[in-house]
């Protein structure tokens, strides 16, 4: 039997018992309901993105903020929500001495008034204030040119806890490579020590040595929960997992396959033609993020799922159908709702007091205008 078509059935295997996995200790409960209810839309110039791939929301004299990336110009934006003000604009420089360097894909993180930790792709760490860099270094633990090439997203959004930042880290190796799959995916900055240090987050073992997937299917979502622990979802995997951060462990909390994941892989192949990858990433479900919400002491996890009558001719028009679910703090199913397609950006989500706020800046929707940010406003009720 051919290697690669032997290790698909493996992993269907696996997949299949975890489906009906009977220690499962979740419940599939739906005793509420998503609410949509109201939707929000703000002007911005021409010189602001619509988009933000990443956005902390914070709180503050009780006031709602958002503090959100703008990639037209290596700038932070921090808007009061509750208002929908603009209040402040920092522009990190892109030449000279005080140059931040590869900003688009970089986790960013406020940590002060008028302060920021950025981490990017090439290993480095800053710390800037205003417009000035007060602290910047390479750290480079592998070697071989690829170093900790930390990123940030909505879905892994960087986490300040004391005087610790955790970090979502890629692989630091080729997917090819034996290691992959072995690889720490989270890296934790201590802003007074200025040390980075990998943590014991891998890849559950649904991902199997040797197979390839598409980026989505692999790039973790974690979320930190009131009782400071990070809770972590992978795209091929309807189990959760709790990261304990005094103990540097993290332990399995067994989910029901209620969602039924449609899984494919892609072929280990560097030459797939874009409609070809597109194709691959769209014909999956995945668990695409998951995100807490501290007001209400629940969970939202976002579902994509293969959109219908998908064809290579059609692929870059449709997009996957999205479903939102909530759990309670117990991890319980309470609630799932699929919502209309090409009219989100699973991307572009944040959550504040008021519930779960999702992107409508959809191009492919027929009210996509992109001088404004527009987000609908989710609500979880009890039925």
């Amino acid at each position: 039997m051919n290697k690669h078509y032997l290790l698909i059935l493996i992993n269907f295997i696996i997949l299949g018992c975890t489906k009906n996995n009977p220690t499962a200790t979740n419940k599939v409960l739906l005793n509420h309901n998503f609410v949509l209810s109201k939707t929000v839309s703000v002007p911005i110039s021409n010189r602001v993105n619509y988009k933000s791939w990443q956005i902390h929301p914070k709180t503050q004299n009780d006031s709602s903020y958002i503090v959100r990336k703008n990639y037209y110009d290596n700038s932070v934006l921090v808007y009061n929500w509750d208002s929908k003000k603009l209040l402040n604009t920092y522009k990190f420089k892109d030449e000279g001495p005080n140059e931040e360097v590869k900003f688009d894909s970089a986790a960013f993180l406020e940590i002060a008034t008028d302060s920021f930790l950025v981490a990017n792709a090439y290993s480095q760490i800053y710390i800037i204030k205003n417009d000035s860099i007060l602290f910047k270094n390479t750290y480079d633990d592998v070697g071989g040119g690829f170093g900790n090439l930390m990123n940030g997203f909505n879905k892994n959004l960087p986490v300040k806890l004391n005087d610790d930042v955790f970090i979502f880290r890629k692989p630091s190796v080729e997917i090819t490579n034996d290691l992959y799959y072995a690889e720490h995916l989270l890296v934790k900055f201590n802003l007074k020590t200025k040390t980075l240090k990998a943590l014991n987050v891998h890849y559950p073992d649904s991902y199997i040595k040797g197979q390839c997937w598409n980026f989505p299917a692999l790039r973790q979502s974690f979320t930190k929960n009131n009782l400071n622990q990070l809770v972590f979802s992978f795209p091929i995997d309807p189990n959760l997992y709790v990261y304990h951060i005094e103990k540097d462990t993290l332990t399995t909390k067994q989910m029901p396959n209620y969602n039924k994941l449609e899984l494919n892989f892609i072929p280990c192949d560097d030459n797939l033609s874009q409609t070809e990858y597109l194709y691959s990433v769209k014909n999956n479900s995945i668990y695409h993020s998951i995100t807490y919400d501290r007001y209400k002491d629940i969970y939202y996890r976002v579902l994509l799922s293969k959109p219908k009558n998908l064809t290579k001719d059609n692929v870059e028009e449709l997009q996957q159908t999205i479903s939102l679910i909530a759990l309670d703090n117990n991890f319980n199913i309470i609630a799932e709702k699929t919502l209309a397609n090409n009219t989100y950006d699973f991307n572009d989500f944040f959550v504040t007091k008021e519930g779960f706020w999702l992107s409508k800046n959809n191009i492919n929707s027929e009210t996509f205008d992109e001088n404004f940010m527009s987000f609908d406003l989710f609500n979880v009720q009890k039925q």
